[in-house]
């Protein structure tokens, strides 16, 4: 009967090696990086998924799912709509090695066919300033091409150990983190 359950779970992990194998195959990284000047970070990334442009967008712009793309959302409520402006609230927990802050991100978010424009609102937010940029073009292989572009500056004390390396480390596990869930997300729309 040991010899049954050994079985099982090697087969079971052959199946999520195999599944992680091919979710990993169909997301293409082109360039990424992440860099700080002074308080600000800055993320530059280029990536194709195999989902169409409106696919892409859908999730990008339901915010009924605080958690779809990055599970330290805690929660994510859209405050207002203006003329083309959604103004959404997010708030995250986010940990670096022992550091842990609860954060407030409130935008200004305009979206349009093929792009994304949110620029942080700071008198609502614990940053003093920040702007993100997705641009979702349809790729020859019939999937999107994206280009995501952030700079924000955090006012809210980072300590210095932490700092640079650490802080880059996580925004970087948390890109790659969202962008495996919007390919994935996006398949099901």
């Amino acid at each position: 009967m040991r010899r049954g359950g050994n079985s099982t779970s090697r087969t079971i992990a052959l199946l999520l090696l195999i599944v992680g194998v091919s979710r990993a195959m169909a997301l293409n990284i082109d360039d990424l990086s992440i860099t700080k000047q002074g308080r600000a970070y800055q993320v530059q990334m280029t990536f194709g998924v195999a989902a169409s442009v409106d696919q892409v967008m859908a999730v990008l712009t339901d915010y009924g799912f605080p958690d779809r793309l990055d599970p330290e959302v805690t929660k994510r409520e859209v405050i207002s709509r203006n003329g083309g402006v959604t103004r959404v609230r997010t708030e995250v927990r986010a940990c670096a090695v022992f550091f842990c802050k609860n954060i407030v991100l409130t935008q200004d978010i305009t979206a349009v066919a093929d792009a994304i424009d949110a620029h942080i609102v700071p008198d609502e937010s614990d940053f003093r300033s920040g702007h993100f940029h997705w641009s979702v073009l349809r790729s020859d292989s019939g999937g999107s091409h994206i280009n995501f572009e952030v700079t924000m500056e955090p006012d809210f004390f980072i300590p210095p150990l932490i700092g640079g390396y650490f802080v880059r480390r996580k925004l970087r596990l948390k890109i790659l983190t969202a962008v495996e869930n919007l390919e994935s997300e996006a398949a099901l729309h």
